[in-house]
């Protein structure tokens, strides 16, 4: 569990926001059966109907059952749960992208890189801490994938050398964010943390 911690917050830049998904979302509910018009102060706002919302729901619970399932399945190795975890991701990313229109879709696109720039705005970063952060989650992206694909190590190996990218990354971390920075990421992570479970 604190493996998992760790790479979140390490990659939370780079790959936890741009993995957002419009399910997290909560827009006001309209009224059953109807929609209501963005308006021009907020433009990136998801407005849903509320068969749309009760579908969203149904498959944001349908995937985090899967998942679950996925993480415990003991006769999958580390690379084949990867896989199967990727794959889910996916298929639930085009399944939600069926159930929105296409303005919906282009209004969760723009909220996507406003939610971006609002954590670059929120830990003050700089353009150079925000491009260095965005290499760094490229980097540890590939290291990962080298170590993962690589038929020639045992399960053991690659728990080890993911285990060293990990550091190795959350050292990196902490060269490019201010001791500031950092604590106000880990905070904003545990405040995401939790409202995802509630």
């Amino acid at each position: 569990m604190r493996r998992v911690w760790i790479n979140s917050t390490v990659l939370m830049l780079g790959m936890t926001l741009s993995c957002a998904t419009l399910l997290a979302q909560q827009p006001a509910v309209p009224a059953p059966g109807t929609t209501t018009q963005s308006t021009a102060s907020a433009p990136a706002r998801q407005q849903l109907t509320v068969e749309q919302k009760q579908q969203l729901r149904d498959l944001r619970a349908s995937a985090r059952d899967q998942a679950a399932i996925i993480r415990n399945d003991q006769t999958l190795t580390a690379a084949q749960k990867q896989a199967k975890l990727k794959a889910l991701r996916i298929s639930t990313r085009q399944q939600m992208k069926s159930m929105l229109t296409p303005e919906q879709q282009k209004s969760f696109a723009e909220n996507r890189a406003g939610r971006h720039a609002r954590m670059a705005a929120k830990l003050g970063l700089t353009t150079d801490q925000q491009s260095k952060l965005k290499e760094l989650a490229r980097s540890n992206h590939q290291q990962r994938q080298v170590v993962l694909k690589n038929p020639s190590l045992t399960n053991e190996q690659k728990q080890a050398q993911l285990s060293q990218i990990r550091q190795a990354s959350k050292a990196q971390l902490a060269t490019i964010l201010s001791p500031e920075q950092l604590e106000q990421l880990h905070q904003m992570r545990r405040m995401h943390t939790h409202a995802k479970q509630g």
